[in-house]
């Protein structure tokens, strides 16, 4: 029994610990307020409390902006743009700006769009001058392609040029040794023919001068024999 009643006493503490925190912790969230505007009619008074028989410390009049803080039954609190802070009967706020304001949002976002008009205009005549250019690059770089290209079918052609007279030239190299080969061939001969001309003149003239000393001595040996005969 006594058991039960601690756990009970217990249970108790626990609940009303539980509460005050909640409670500590209601009251420690911020409120976020957000941006409300009078609705169209004639003034709408400002109030220190919930009532029609509270002080009144501001009149609001149509289109005017303040931030709902609170709400309670019919009543918002709200702040003004000044800092001043009321009460107000919550069906005379709307979320829909008044006429004026949204002539004034309407201008600056016109005001807005012209300039970013004016930006982009500026920025499409820097593009339309860099495309100039861009075409003005791409047409160099046409030129030089296309010269570059006359010269690489011109080196083409030298270098089957240059290969064409390499090949001549070697060919001839062949044809020049051939022909010295030949012509120390011919010289070789020629050497050789000569050689044996001049032996067979030499031994021609030796011949001839055997042929005279014989000649000679017969005609020497016919002479002496004459005279013995008489």
């Amino acid at each position: 029994m006594k058991s039960e009643r601690i756990r009970i006493n217990m249970n108790n503490e626990l609940r009303m610990t539980l509460t005050v925190f909640f409670f500590f912790m209601t009251l420690a969230m911020p409120v976020y307020a957000y941006s409300l505007y009078v609705a169209p009619s004639s003034e709408v008074p400002l109030r220190t409390g919930k009532s029609g028989q509270k002080k009144i410390i501001a009149v609001l009049s149509d289109g005017t902006r303040v931030e709902l803080l609170k709400e309670e039954d019919a009543w918002a609190l709200v702040r003004t743009a000044g800092g001043k802070e009321g009460w107000m009967l919550r069906r005379y706020l709307t979320e829909t700006p008044p006429p004026r304001t949204q002539v004034e949002t309407l201008k600056k976002k016109n005001q807005a769009l012209r300039e970013k008009y004016n930006k982009l205009k500026e920025e499409l005549a820097q593009i339309s001058a860099s495309g100039s250019d861009f075409k003005k690059q791409l047409t160099k770089c046409i030129a030089e392609r296309d010269s570059l290209k006359t010269r690489y079918q011109q080196l083409k052609q030298d270098a089957a040029n240059v290969v064409q007279t390499r090949k001549l030239l070697t060919e001839t190299q062949k044809k020049l040794s051939q022909a010295n080969e030949q012509l120390i061939s011919l010289k070789q001969r020629v050497n050789n023919m000569e050689a044996n001309s001049n032996v067979k003149w030499f031994l021609a003239g030796g011949g001839v001068l055997l042929a005279g000393w014989l000649l000679g001595l017969l005609s020497g040996r016919k002479k002496r024999r004459k005279p013995s005969l008489l």
